[in-house]
């Protein structure tokens, strides 16, 4: 059975042209806020914590830097801090349905991209450098293969319009480099060559390349930066959802004292902490009074049946899987924490990707799915302190698997106390508004 007939238009479904969809349910969640119950003799407390108020819990372990979120980016930060013999834990919620890596393609995408944000664009491609490094380090420490591919990436263009449309976006992005920009513009015949085995559909009228692009398993890389991470000497702690952040001493004139971190079973102590939980910085800044501008996105995905090395280099929006199968996926949905698959968006992806390659029309989809992204309001990434709290880290960013190795290298640095300002302009809060930050009203 072909994956789309060509009778419907995008926008529309025909439910013969979608199938095995595998129903995901809606996901939502807040996190509380409060303290956690404990007993003292005969009686409970239940009550909502302010900072500035320590738990009286004894924290069972210190550590210099702690971690709330155990996804990519915690992770790749865990990792530079243990391999720079920094006492460092991870804490992580384990959730199974909103991380990000479930609807992440694995790319490892520099190109076409930031135009008007030099220094972001600068600090992509440095990623990309130091990605082989990263990778086998963290393959010999852990003994996970995470697949890496430094096989380029191609953006298709439908249509002449489009072709000169990306063409003039490449030309900016080379004049703000300074003349030196790795991608490049390719005609139709360029890609044929490039990819033989693929018939490109009739709109394709070629499309760009860069070589720093490529691919990584995403999955595999944050288990494998975590096995790296505890062979340096570092600690995860699974199933431990942050419920409670509060300073250890008086934080008056932006002094750090370090914080008490409480979780729904443990409490532990740090002299720095991370806020590296994704779309649960939220709630974790909101503990100070502090709005972070991030949104979900939400991602559309399906998955075809394994097909042949026919598709070594990945197409932005379908990608080949290590284990064969085909992933297509590129919708960007602002739809809060709703998480519910929805049809008429997988059928406008499968359209566009046979518009792109009709032989994929062949195939069968074995399984769709949608999960919730982390978007930085502007798209960039967001590395801040909190206000007051120069020992509380805000890490952020959309491109958690492309900026793993920078991430991994780089900020530990900062978390350490570097100015990495040198390294990426506009970095923090400042950008969003006038006052730094934006208060949440009490």
């Amino acid at each position: 059975m072909p994956l789309l007939t060509s009778g419907p238009a995008p926008g529309t479904i025909n439910p013969d042209n979608v199938h095995n969809i595998m129903k995901q349910a809606i996901y939502k969640h807040a996190a509380q806020g409060f303290a956690p119950l404990r007993s003292l003799g005969d009686r409970f407390s239940f009550s909502r914590k302010q900072p500035g108020v320590v738990s009286p819990a004894r924290p069972e372990k210190h550590f210099t830097v702690l971690i709330a979120g155990g996804g990519v980016t915690g992770m790749a930060i865990g990792y530079g801090l243990a391999r720079q013999g920094i006492d460092v834990g991870i804490l992580d919620a384990s959730s199974k349905k909103d991380r990000a890596s479930r609807s992440n393609m694995g790319l490892i995408w520099c190109q076409s991209k930031a135009l008007g944000n030099p220094d972001y664009v600068k600090w992509g491609f440095l990623s990309s450098r130091l990605f082989p490094d990263m990778t086998g380090e963290i393959e010999e420490l852990s003994g996970i293969d995470i697949a890496y591919a430094p096989s380029g990436g191609i953006i298709p263009c439908l249509g002449e319009e489009d072709f000169n449309r990306r063409a003039r976006y490449i030309d900016d992005l080379r004049v703000e480099a300074g003349g030196r920009y790795p991608g490049e513009m390719l005609s139709r015949p360029e890609l044929a060559k490039l990819l033989p085995k693929i018939t490109f559909g009739n709109q394709v009228t070629g499309g760009t390349f860069c070589d720093r692009d490529g691919f990584v398993e995403p999955l595999k890389l944050m288990f494998a930066l975590r096995q790296a991470m505890v062979r340096k000497g570092g600690t995860f702690l699974n199933n431990t959802r942050v419920t409670d952040i509060t300073p250890m001493g008086d934080t008056a004139g932006g002094k750090n004292s370090g914080y008490i971190v409480t979780t729904k079973d443990r409490t532990y102590s740090c002299d720095r902490l991370v806020l590296a939980g994704g779309l649960g910085n939220c709630q974790l800044a909101g503990r100070f009074n502090v709005r972070v501008p991030i949104t979900p996105d939400r991602g559309q995905v399906l998955l075809t049946e394994r097909v042949g090395n026919i598709l070594p280099i990945p197409i932005l929006g379908i990608t080949r899987t290590p284990g064969g199968t085909i992933m297509v996926g590129f919708m960007h949905e602002n739809v809060g924490t709703d998480t519910a698959l929805v049809p008429e968006s997988v059928a406008r992806e499968a359209l566009w990707a046979e518009s792109v390659w009709p032989g994929i029309a062949d195939l069968r989809v074995i399984r769709c799915w949608s999960s919730l992204r982390v978007m930085p309001r502007d798209g960039f990434p967001i590395y801040d302190t909190l206000p007051g709290h120069p020992g509380i880290f805000l890490v952020n960013a959309h491109s958690a698997v492309t900026l793993a190795a920078v991430h991994a290298r780089i900020l530990p640095g900062f978390i350490m106390g570097r100015d990495i300002t040198r390294e990426l302009q506009g970095i923090n809060l400042d950008r969003f508004r006038l006052n730094r930050f934006e208060q949440q009203p009490r």
